[in-house]
């Protein structure tokens, strides 16, 4: 029989590490999956686990999701792949504009990254400036201005109120360093430091919440200070809504806040796991790409509106516009919450169970994380310790002590269970040996 270890050995003849993504890899090996369903995953062995991962937040609807794959297997009988443009992908682009308030004009792309390349790029334009400035912790793809300060280790991350911008790859080039990083919801050192910088910047990105860090909200009054610091310094305020887009409301954080960015990338959650993302703004803006126009922003991409990504959206926004989907997924987010709270008062182990929208984060800490600098202090033994044994329990969390665990309308209360019993058993653990 094929077994994951035997697909590694395979796999590292050819693909460094074995995987197309350093995320997915654990040691001794990571594992292969041969399919999926629902809630579930398959392994190559036949073990089924439950997924409390999703695609990294994105397959909101469940794996293999009946409508979704239905139209995409219609788009692949029809023949149409890339570089034409599809009915499909008017429709989305209806569907999204029906959905999002005060939407501007959108264009699609194919992934998160790319997604913020062209938002730089118009921002850029707008501004005749270079830099962008961006959230302490924040992940907004492997852009190289972009791709700083994520996962910074104590040592590199600077002082508290000037934050460094740390790379977090090698090989990045020396723009990345120009990078401003901000202290996330201090209000007065991202005052201080926009104003500092304000000639220079032509956007300032940040999540609503940050997510690629578990789950940290931006307070309200955070929001609308950046909204409306921007506003008067003529800097470009870009959402990065790749994870918050459709699952926090059905219109988002921008639904959520009422606080209406420039542009705002979407992507994830989107098409249900297919790759596509979008960026979304003011029609002013956008009109900088409009070949029709003669705008001199560039936008191409051979993948573009792909006839499968396309489809798939067009089939997903739908059941995610009236709210019941995301109202279900909070439910179940109650549910957990209420469920690590008790565990946490039986067995004496301070736990905060963040999330909203399918989302969530346990951090092991006495109060909630406000930032990247609070949030490094969870116990990643005590999170190491959750993970193995819901591994051990047939559930499938993040490796990873800060990343982010997702449910789907796919998961039941009986899911949400079987991750409860198997935090009882991390809990007993934990008090024994933490």
């Amino acid at each position: 029989m094929i077994s994951s270890r035997a697909l590694y050995q395979r796999a590292t003849r050819h693909v460094p590490g074995g995987v197309h993504s350093n995320t997915r890899f654990q040691a001794p090996h990571p594992t292969y999956f041969a399919r999926a369903e629902g809630a579930h995953l398959w392994d190559v062995e036949g073990n089924r686990y439950l997924d409390c991962t999703m695609g990294n937040g994105s397959v909101l609807l469940g794996h293999a999701h009946p409508q979704v794959d239905d139209a995409v297997c219609a788009a692949v009988r029809s023949g149409l792949t890339t570089g034409v443009e599809t009915e499909a992908a008017v429709v989305a682009a209806e569907l999204m504009a029906r959905i999002i308030p005060d939407f501007g004009k959108v264009r699609f792309a194919n992934t998160g990254t790319e997604a913020l390349m062209h938002a730089l790029a118009i921002a850029r334009h707008r501004t005749g400036r270079e830099k962008v400035a961006k959230a302490e912790g924040s992940y907004h793809g492997w852009f190289d201005p972009l791709w700083v300060s994520t996962w910074a280790t104590a040592e590199q991350v600077g002082p508290a109120e000037r934050p460094a911008a740390p790379p977090s790859s090698a090989g990045l080039s020396k723009v990345a360093a120009d990078t401003v990083v901000l202290p996330y919801n201090d209000l007065d050192a991202t005052e201080r430091l926009l104003r500092e910088h304000a000639a220079e910047l032509a956007a300032v990105v940040v999540e609503p919440v940050l997510i690629d860090i578990g789950f940290i909200p931006a307070t309200a009054e955070y929001l609308a200070m950046l909204r409306a610091l921007t506003t008067e310094l003529g800097i470009v305020l870009i959402f990065d809504e790749l994870l918050t887009g459709f699952r926090l409301a059905p219109g988002g954080a921008r639904q959520v806040y009422g606080i209406v960015p420039d542009l705002t990338t979407y992507g994830k959650a989107l098409a249900n796991g297919y790759p596509i993302a979008a960026v979304e703004g003011a029609a002013e803006l956008m009109a900088a790409t409009d070949p029709s126009a003669g705008g001199p922003v560039g936008w191409v991409g051979t993948y573009n509106g792909h006839g499968t990504a396309v489809a798939a959206t067009a089939a997903a926004l739908p059941l995610l516009a009236d709210g019941t989907a995301q109202g279900y997924l909070d439910k179940l987010g109650e549910r957990l919450r209420e469920g690590f709270g008790e565990l946490a008062g039986r067995h004496g182990i301070p736990v905060v169970l963040a999330g909203a929208g399918g989302h969530f984060q346990p951090y092991f800490l006495p109060a909630p994380a406000t930032g990247y600098r609070t949030a490094m202090a969870s116990d990643a033994r005590r999170y190491a310790i959750l993970h193995k044994t819901a591994r051990e329990h047939g559930v499938l969390l993040p490796a990873k002590p800060l990343l982010h665990a997702a449910l789907s309308t796919a998961h039941t209360e009986d899911d949400v269970d079987l991750l409860l019993g198997a935090a009882a058993e991390a809990f007993a653990t934990m008090e024994r040996e933490t």
